[in-house]
């Protein structure tokens, strides 16, 4: 289940580098292992590259396991508080990077796949990274979004599976993308 799990999550790397969401050694993903643990990626690695080794597992009372992400404390957070959540993606996407930046949220309705499929999208201000008031924040203001937005940090998607995770992700950046496109069209 681990090996598996682990090909998951750089199969769901090699898309969102793809779409230039993984710059240096930003983001962070993580799958669900069972009620107690997590896999996820370890701190400081290239996630563009990901490899089978760049992974560790934790268990969800952990405060912050040495190897892991240092946003381990809001993948903790996110799997205590929403059982549905399997699969966490954070990442640092340009176009809604954009909007991380200043702190406001795409519409949502310009696009009816995104109202849809995304499952929410939510605004989360701004709490230190690797902090749990940051996973606290995130609990707090996305309680039930698919698609978080982290006032000048980045973009969080949460999924049943890391494929409804990547793919929140993806429509959320096309979706911040057309919005930006139209805005222009509209001067």
């Amino acid at each position: 289940m681990i090996e598996a799990a682990k090909q998951e999550l750089i199969r769901a790397a090699q898309v969102l580098a793809a779409a230039g969401c993984l710059p240096a050694t930003d983001g962070n993903f993580s799958i669900r292992l069972d009620n107690n643990r997590a896999l996820i990626t370890k701190r400081g690695v290239e996630k563009r590259n990901l490899r089978v080794d760049d992974f560790t597992v934790a268990h969800l009372t952990d405060e912050q396991p040495r190897e892991a992400s240092t946003e381990w404390q809001l993948h903790r957070c996110l799997y205590v508080a929403r059982s549905e959540v399997n699969a966490i993606m954070h990442v640092h996407a340009p176009h809604l990077g954009a909007f991380a930046a200043l702190g406001k949220l795409p519409d949502i309705n310009l696009l009816i796949e995104a109202e849809m499929m995304l499952g929410g999208m939510a605004l989360v201000p701004y709490v230190e990274p690797g902090t749990s008031a940051l996973g606290e924040a995130a609990v707090t203001h996305g309680a039930a979004s698919g698609v978080l937005v982290l006032a000048r940090h980045g973009i969080v998607s949460v999924g049943s599976s890391v494929r409804e995770a990547v793919h929140r992700m993806e429509r959320a950046e096309f979706l911040a993308r057309v919005e930006l496109g139209a805005r222009l069209l509209a001067r």
